[in-house]
């Protein structure tokens, strides 16, 4: 199948037990994120690795996942409904439902603070995270009041216009500038996909979802 290269947006999180353009270790606070419409008063920032990093416990938090520390393995579960994800410091395994996956980066502990790396967030969880002109990163739970969903087949994805096939036959324009997609290699041209998306800008897209392959 084809592919057309999407445009890609990053998300950050962070646990204490204590986006895309990102600080580094020294700058960490410059950028600022709000989540559901709540700003996140914990510093996000970009690591060495060049992931995007944010505090666990408070942007899971204010998602409305449940966040536990277990103080003997040292590490944090984050759960909501049926998706559980175990985050430990140092490392790039996180298991998540019982598989082990990496990202690419691991979890990092800063000043008692656990934070993750933000494609642990948007390839496992409800979350669309988006970074926005103007308004830093926008995170968005996507179970949140005024957010509706459609699935199609994706037709088109050129430039900044994603048109999907919809199963009665009718087609749907979305812009996806600022959408934050599952699959950063691109939007796969007649694949399935999942758009999220708010009652009051249906044209927009806030979070675009195709189906892993192995």
């Amino acid at each position: 199948m084809k592919k057309c290269m999407a445009g890609s947006c990053a998300v950050l999180l962070c646990c204490s037990m204590g986006v895309t353009a990102w600080a580094s270790d020294q700058e960490k606070g410059d950028y600022h994120a709000t989540v559901n419409g709540v700003p996140l008063t914990q510093p996000i920032y970009e690591n060495k690795d060049h992931a995007h990093m944010y505090p666990v416990r408070e942007l899971g938090e204010l998602l409305g996942y449940e966040v536990v520390w277990d103080k003997t393995a040292r590490n944090a579960t984050v759960t909501v409904g049926d998706i559980s994800a175990v985050m430990t410091p140092n490392a790039d395994t996180y298991t998540v439902n019982g598989e082990a996956v990496e990202t690419g980066a691991a979890a990092e502990l800063q000043d008692g603070v656990l934070y993750a790396p933000s494609r642990i967030f948007t390839l496992y969880f409800p979350v669309a995270m988006q970074n926005v002109a103007n308004e830093g990163v926008v995170i968005t739970g996507l179970d949140a009041e005024g957010v509706e969903t459609v699935t199609g087949t994706v037709k088109d994805a050129g430039n900044q216009t994603l048109v999907l096939t919809l199963a009665d036959g009718t087609e749907r324009s979305f812009s996806k500038e600022h959408a934050d997609v599952n699959l950063a290699e691109g939007l796969l041209l007649g694949s399935e996909a999942t758009v999220y998306f708010h009652t009051d800008m249906p044209q927009e897209a806030i979070k675009i979802v195709q189906p892993q392959t192995a």
